[in-house]
């Protein structure tokens, strides 16, 4: 009999403690960010994004050679690039320059 009354008694105080718990949960007001939060769709992690990123097949690679053009531009697609050097052959573009504190020739 003791037994019996002892179970009970802790699954009174058990009880009673749940119902407290739930009294507290009960209270709590619920604000729109908590909505917000519950409704969200979930943010995949940078670690499984990586993971997907590398296991997806890579595009297509892109033709690295241009079409050059007659007057020497070079088109790349629907880009046409034109290198240009202002200055002539000979000039002092190629040469190197003097050693400090010496004259010019």
């Amino acid at each position: 009999m003791t037994r019996l009354a002892a179970f009970l008694g802790v699954l009174a105080v058990a009880g009673a403690s749940v119902a407290t718990a739930a009294a507290e949960e009960a209270k709590t007001p619920i604000s729109g960010a908590m909505l917000l939060n519950i409704l969200a769709p979930s943010v995949e992690s940078r670690d499984a994004a990586f993971d997907r990123a590398m296991k997806e097949p890579a595009p297509a690679p892109r033709r690295p050679e241009g079409e050059v053009q007659a007057d020497g531009t070079v088109r790349y697609g629907s880009l046409t690039m034109t290198v240009r050097n202002p200055c002539p052959p000979g000039s002092g573009h190629y040469e190197p320059p003097p050693l400090p504190g010496r004259a010019r020739k």
